[in-house]
């Protein structure tokens, strides 16, 4: 069964080998992933791989891909596709966190970011406004069926935002991390929160893992996030203290980066079916719309 997956493609299998397992893995299910092609190279699905592993060992509940013959990252001979096999772990997705909820989630970030912290990648990405804005730039200029008018403006936008982005993200520390903790990727089961997919994971700023669960402006969401961060920082070595100019900062990253991502994959027809308005004029004008709202969000929340 084809599961929720834009970027990979995922399935749900049934074996007739029963896996001995614990909950919340399930017994006689597996969950097969093959990477998109051209992504990834081996090395830096391996540092994924044994990032988890690492975790795993440390008794971190985060998904761990299942080991065969002391390897888990295979090969598929025709294709040439990479691909894993996890166990299937029963639990349920939340949109909405009760107050426990929130410092579970808080204190599993934690412990990730205190193993992160131990070693260093050398092959995976690294958080930075140059590969995940300015390298956008020319896909999205010689994207041949986006209107390039509007997406004109919205480049111009972006550079002017760019010197801000850059010095913001160079004054924080970095090490290695998860780098897309949003709800949809905290599976919830009857032992607790469990983290999944790090397939993004990435050289960069832990604050990239501290915004995305509660990434509201409105007071409420500011005084949610102020007991995730208490939660958080609890485990850690010191307060962590998480600005909105900063939480501002990295939200436009990921604006850009969304559009240029979504450009770099719509020949795919799961990608035309779900952003099927993606080069359409009405598109581009609320991107340049909401571009300059943030630029202006932005300037409010640094230097005001």
């Amino acid at each position: 069964m084809a599961l929720n997956s834009l970027e990979n493609r995922v399935y749900e299998v049934e074996v007739d080998d029963k896996l001995s397992v614990e909950p919340p893995f399930a017994q006689g299910f597996v969950v097969v992933k093959f990477y998109r092609p051209g992504r990834w190279k081996e090395d830096a699905l391996l540092e994924e791989h044994a990032f988890l592993k690492e975790l795993e060992e440390y008794e971190i509940p985060a998904i761990n891909p299942i080991s065969f013959d002391g390897q888990t990252l295979h090969k598929e001979p025709d294709s040439g596709l990479y691909y894993c096999v996890y166990p299937k772990v029963r639990g349920r997705l939340k949109d909405e966190l009760n107050s426990d909820e929130i410092a579970q989630v808080g204190r599993l970030i934690a412990r990730i970011h205190n193993i992160g912290a131990l070693s260093s990648f050398q092959s995976r990405p690294k958080f930075h406004p140059k590969n995940y804005v300015e390298a956008h730039f020319k896909t999205l200029k010689n994207h041949d069926e986006l209107p390039q008018t509007y997406v004109g403006h919205y480049i111009k936008l972006a550079q002017q935002l760019y010197p801000h982005l850059v010095q913001a993200v160079e004054r924080l520390e970095v090490q290695r991390i998860h780098a897309d903790v949003h709800r949809g990727n905290i599976l919830w089961t009857e032992q607790g929160p469990w983290v999944l997919d790090l397939d993004d994971c990435a050289v960069g700023p832990r604050e990239q893992d501290l915004w995305l669960i509660l990434p509201g402006r409105d007071p409420y969401d500011k005084a949610e996030r102020e007991k995730f961060l208490d939660a958080y920082s609890s485990m850690v070595n010191h307060d962590f203290f998480l600005s909105d100019g900063l939480v501002e900062i990295l939200r436009t990253i990921r604006m850009i980066h969304f559009n240029g991502w979504v450009a770099l994959r719509h020949n795919d027809p799961s990608f035309q079916r779900i952003y099927s308005d993606f080069t359409s004029e009405q598109h581009w004008q609320q991107q340049v719309l909401d571009l300059k709202e943030q630029f202006s969000i932005v300037e409010e929340t640094l230097y005001n």
